[in-house]
């Protein structure tokens, strides 16, 4: 006797409705207003904006003070990921940065677009109203109505696929780096006299080396004290050891700091995240639309796939520049002067000062002494853009700070007039002006620009550099004829073999083939509406995945049929009808799938975990298809019966 199951039916119902909303396009004009611009993370934890009228500015403001940010997410890359919203729907409605509005920050942690221009400044409210920053949808149903669409893979649309590795070297000489230069001024902060921090040659260690004060040197209590107080400041930096002392005197104590093997892996973990920031701002300077970009699973790697690219050369040199811009000042000459440099032509000098160091001009070699302390690098750039120079025609990039970074580069010249100041891109001078005057304003890069050379300097400026070195360790380039004939032939065996497989169930099967094809329709939305769900991409392998999976799910329908047949043959005519044939020949087939299909199950997930690019797609559809194929086999397929049949007392089935 045939029970009418309502969860069933609304299990059906809801998978077949979720499966077509992934696949249905939402038009832009519904899609801003349910969604918002604002990533999902910055409308659930973030205040909402407001527009502000203090001193006399109108600017749209929000604080940023107490937002519980996502892992592996600062205040830097929020307001970064802020600014690139904004710019691109204030754009859309006619408005430009620095023309019409600029961004700030304060040291209360609030953000501000500024609205400079009549233009921008005449319906504030309007204006916020209608960058739509916030969805209309509650966040708890945004969590189960989809944003996501299918999207095609690079073999199917053409473009560039990338695999970049983190350079884990690098990851530790950027680590001990950056401890290096920041130690002494962290313990002087705290009274903590350090004379000097040095890096142990071929070691991942650094010394530190501790003055003990005169008035401290004949009381042994006072002393033991001030050393503790050191010797806990330094055992709180992150990603090392416990620090261990290594010498002795009077007058200094010298520690050493050794990186542990959890504080690199650490590291390096943040380093990742933060490069797959910097690596989506910049390829959406760059204009690249639907770019894919993420880490691979459990390992040092990140992918990009960019659709639609035509070659490598330019993601090739997105990917490659650090982008690190620093401010640094040129060593006097002894000879007398303010510069020390010297033409590429001649050797540089075998002896320098202690705290100085060597960098070469990008483009002619020349060399210059530099003194090592970054006095401002390039994280507190904000805009960055190529125009031309103040006293001559020549392309220069134009760069403007954040409010600390204004303040840091106004004393920076203020105190150093006449002195020559160092603007460095990866470790490379790009020019060193003479400090006139103090500079309030905007700071610019001179280097003999061409304005394609100054705009891809200026976006790299913009998207901020990468925290450690990345290299190329996979690159491909697919082109969209390729792409097309894939996509031809792929739809051409997926049609062959859909209608091979209707032709036969109709033939075979009648009736019951009927409701084999109303399933087999059925998975195939299932697998596509998941394909978008979960963010991927339809690809080749992913096609050979499909077409698989056809075969697999008209193989557990003809399991069944079988079954019921067996059922049928079995049963004398009048005997209980055709309802309990249905239920034996479902109950005696179920074991026979689900060993089947879990056999198959098991291959796919050893081909994703192991298997890389082609052979994850392939393992992904074709477990996403056999998960279907069992609920449309076992579960659709059973109730379509029980609905048409149901306790109707037939004594022929249609199989």
């Amino acid at each position: 006797m045939y029970r009418f199951s309502i969860w069933k039916i609304v299990l059906i119902l809801g998978v077949l409705l979720f499966s077509a909303l992934y696949l249905i396009p939402t038009p832009d004009r519904f899609y801003n207003p349910l969604y918002g611009n604002l990533p999902l993370w910055m409308q659930e934890k973030l205040p909402r904006f407001e527009v502000s009228e203090e001193d006399e500015r109108r600017a749209l403001k929000v604080s940023l003070a107490d937002v519980d940010y996502p892992e592996g997410i600062n205040f830097q890359d929020a307001t970064q990921e802020l600014q690139d919203v904004f710019r691109v729907h204030l754009r859309k409605l006619g408005l430009e940065e620095t023309a019409d509005y600029q961004f700030d920050t304060t040291e209360a942690r609030d953000f501000y677009v500024l609205l400079t221009s009549e233009k921008a400044r005449q319906n504030p409210s309007a204006t916020l109203e209608n960058l739509q920053l916030y969805g209309s949808l509650p966040v708890t149903l945004r969590r189960l109505i989809p944003n996501n669409r299918l999207k095609l893979g690079l073999d199917l649309r053409g473009g560039v696929h990338l695999v970049l590795e983190v350079d884990l070297e690098a990851s530790k000489t950027e680590l001990l780096r950056e401890n290096r230069l920041s130690i002494p001024d962290r313990l002087r902060t705290e009274d903590v006299l350090c004379r000097e921090v040095k890096q142990v040659d071929a070691q991942e260690a650094l010394n530190v080396f501790i003055g003990i004060p005169s008035r401290l040197r004949a009381d042994a209590a006072e002393k033991q004290t001030y050393l503790e107080k050191a010797r806990d400041l330094l055992n709180e930096l992150e990603f090392f050891e416990d620090v261990q002392t290594i010498a002795e005197t009077e007058t200094q104590t010298t520690y050493q700091l050794r990186l542990s093997q959890s504080g690199i892996q650490k590291y390096s973990d943040q380093a990742i995240q933060q490069v797959l920031i910097v690596l989506r701002n910049r390829v959406d300077a760059f204009g690249v639309s639907e770019p894919s970009i993420r880490q691979e699973a459990n390992k040092p790697r990140i992918i990009v796939e960019l659709p639609g690219a035509k070659d490598s050369s330019k993601p090739l040199e997105i990917v490659k520049d650090m982008g690190r811009l620093e401010f640094k000042l040129v060593e006097k000459s002894p000879a007398g002067g303010n510069l020390w440099r010297g033409s590429g032509d001649t050797p540089p000098p075998d002896t320098i000062p202690d705290s100085t160091e060597i960098r070469y001009h990008y483009e002619t070699g020349d060399w210059y002494v530099l003194q090592s302390p970054v006095l401002l690098s390039g994280d507190r750039i904000v805009n960055a853009g190529p125009s031309t120079g103040r006293t001559s025609f020549d392309i220069v990039v134009s760069m403007s700070f954040d409010g600390s970074g204004r303040t840091t580069f106004a004393k920076v010249t203020g105190d150093n007039i006449g002195r020559h100041l160092a603007i460095l891109l990866d470790g490379k001078v790009q020019s060193a002006p003479v400090i006139n005057d103090q500079i309030l304003g905007n700071a610019i890069i001179e280097g003999n620009f061409s304005f394609e050379e100054a705009n891809y300097l200026s976006n790299i400026l913009k998207a901020g550099a990468f925290p450690v070195g990345v290299q190329i360790a996979e690159e491909r380039t697919v082109g969209p004829t390729l792409g097309q004939e894939s996509i031809d032939n792929g739809v051409t065996a997926a049609l062959i073999g859909m209608v091979g497989v209707v032709v036969f169930m109709l033939v075979y099967y009648r009736l019951s083939g009927t409701i084999a094809i109303i399933a087999l329709v059925f998975n195939m939305l299932i697998i596509l509406g998941a394909l978008a769900g979960f963010g991927a991409a339809l690809t080749l392998p992913g096609i050979a995945g499909l077409v698989l999976t056809i075969g697999m799910s008209v193989d557990a329908n003809v399991l069944i049929f079988e079954r019921i047949r067996e059922e049928l043959r079995a049963r004398t005519s009048g005997t209980g009808g055709v309802w309990p044939a249905i239920e034996g020949g479902y109950q005696r087939a179920f074991i026979t799938i689900l060993d089947a299909n879990l056999t198959t199950l098991f291959t796919a997930l050893v081909l994703y975990q192991f298997g890389t690019g082609p052979i994850k797609g392939f393992a992904v559809t074709l477990g996403i298809g056999i998960l279907a194929s069992m609920f449309t086999a076992i579960i659709v397929t059973r109730e379509i019966y029980g609905l048409v049949i149901g306790n109707r007392d037939m004594k022929k089935l249609s199989i």
